[in-house]
């Protein structure tokens, strides 16, 4: 492989929240993905690679740095990166880029921290940035007091009605009632009349369109220039809503009605069942709306007159739970539905040929491509491998340091699963081995190991089958590389930090409001 005599313009595309496993072009049976199979015989499709975290904030800053959540800083609770790590953007700037970002994503825009000093950068989700940060530090909610509390625990209309019946015959005041109902009210007319991007994203999705076909005209004009072109779709977030002339898998009358977290304040039923099947339905919907948005991404791009000299970067921050394993959403979890992403590259032909790489890779290699790309002097992280080289990786991490925003989720799941004597404890440390293995390390200190290769949905847990020495060398192996990326003394960091409980202390014992966001 040689590298371009020219710099090459770059362009990195996030499609949030769009896990591997519900790409058609990685296996899924249904055809999610038809335009990003097409264009992947241009590209070099990674088929191994692995957030470091489950969720937007450290997989978006590992993917920005090289390094695991551990090092950067920003992870459950602390949205900061490290005071003087080499960011993306700036080594991009210094090494004579103009540098351009666009986002639906609240969290993934300057006013976080998390994307650097780009030149400009569009920012849609603003109004969800703030309220994220007013549940964050606990200001005053529009929660309605006990009756919003219990209304809380409603998955449907039918439910709802009969909480707030129970209430008023409880004794309930009307007046919390009208409270409530306002409260609510209020909330779906602005929700109609100025959606944000997460209670209804396609408009964005289409505004992002629009401005990359705007902008590019401009960018190819600065003729001697290169450009980083950052962009984020959120189309696949929750809530799920694809448009209905965009509908495959969905009838047109479907919908997510709540935030899919609350499944797990609720033991299995055929209705929630069902229910988790219809929000299946809508994610693949949008999926594949996102892959005709693709389309048109990559058609803008192809007709640029740089378009030779123009490497594209498509991945995924994470994926999204849908009942496996009892996990919803993107918390709680290191399972492969969330932190198995799609990595697709587009190279200039003098740089790599289009094929599929089967190396084990993480996002954070991404850092490393990009800067033997462009020839920056500066030094790799050990974190970060560059995919342009042989395959050098022997092992990949994905970390969760403490998921206090998620408690109550937690112990809700924890309780149903002790009614049943079934265990639930969520993984707080992946190991990812060359040869296939996957080591991961739960929060009551047990290990789950698969065999990806011949397990990759991790049903047959191998632990039960292994030999106790064989056990003790795989914990020593999760031990040392604990250790080597800091995990214990950054998990000791958040704790001491925001005066958390240590998470030893039983599930039970824990007060259930230990974080008041959650």
């Amino acid at each position: 492989m040689t590298l371009t005599a020219r710099m090459p313009h770059i362009v990195l595309i996030v499609l949030d929240t769009t896990g591997a496993r519900h790409l058609s072009l990685y296996g899924y049976p249904r055809p999610t993905s038809p335009y990003l199979e097409r264009l992947a015989q241009d590209c070099r499709v990674y088929t191994r690679c692995y957030a470091p975290g489950c969720w937007t904030v450290p997989s978006h800053a590992s993917l920005f740095t090289g390094l695991y959540p551990s090092q950067h800083g920003a992870c459950e609770g602390s949205f900061l990166l490290e005071d003087n790590l080499h960011h993306l953007t700036t080594v991009l700037k210094m090494a004579g880029y103009r540098t351009l970002g666009i986002s639906s994503n609240g969290l993934v825009s300057p006013a976080t921290g998390l994307c650097g000093a780009f030149d400009e950068f569009t920012d849609f989700g603003r109004h969800d940035l703030d309220r994220f940060f007013h549940n964050l530090t606990g200001g005053p909610r529009e929660n309605g007091g006990e009756l919003g509390a219990r209304l809380k625990q409603a998955v449907n209309l039918r439910e709802a009605v009969a909480l707030t019946f129970t209430y008023l015959k409880e004794g309930g005041g009307v007046g919390p009632l009208c409270r409530t109902a306002r409260q609510l009210t209020r909330r779906l007319l602005r929700d109609f009349w100025h959606p944000s991007p997460v209670a209804k994203s396609a408009g964005y999705t289409e505004k992002t369109v629009a401005w990359v076909r705007r902008m590019l005209p401009r960018l190819t004009q600065e003729a001697g220039q290169p450009y980083f072109l950052f962009i984020n779709l959120m189309e696949a977030h929750q809530t799920y809503r694809p448009p209905l002339r965009r509908r495959r898998f969905s009838r047109w009358r479907d919908r997510a009605w709540v935030d899919p977290q609350r499944f797990y304040r609720r033991p299995k039923t055929p209705e929630t069942a069902r229910m988790v099947e219809t929000y299946r339905n809508l994610y693949d919907d949008e999926i594949l709306y996102q892959d005709e948005v693709l389309g048109r991404l990559w058609e803008a791009l192809r007709q640029s007159p740089a378009f030779e000299n123009t490497v594209v970067i498509i991945t995924s921050d994470h994926g999204e739970h849908l009942g496996e394993k009892g996990h919803y959403t993107h918390i709680l979890s290191l399972y492969n539905e969330l932190i198995w992403v799609p990595l697709i590259i587009r190279y200039p032909r003098d740089v790599a040929p289009p094929g599929t790489d089967d190396r084990l890779a993480s996002l954070t290699d991404i850092y490393a491509t990009v800067l033997d790309l462009v020839g920056s002097p500066l030094p790799h992280p050990a974190t970060s491998h560059s995919l342009l080289g042989a395959p050098s990786r022997e092992s990949a991490l994905a970390q969760l340091l403490y998921p206090e925003m998620w408690l109550t989720q937690w112990q809700y799941r924890a309780r149903q699963a002790a009614l049943t004597r079934e265990t639930f404890s969520p993984s707080r440390f992946a190991l990812f081995l060359d040869q296939g293995l996957k080591i991961l390390e739960r929060w009551d200190g047990e290990l789950e190991i698969y065999d990806l290769h011949q397990d990759p949905e991790e049903q047959n847990d191998l632990r039960p089958a292994l030999a106790p020495e064989v056990l003790a060398e795989f914990r020593a192996l999760v031990a040392l590389h604990q250790e080597e990326s800091g995990f214990w003394t950054r998990r000791q960091e958040i704790l001491q930090h925001r005066g958390l409980p240590a998470p030893e202390m039983p599930l039970e014992a824990q007060p259930c409001a230990v974080y008041s966001a959650a």
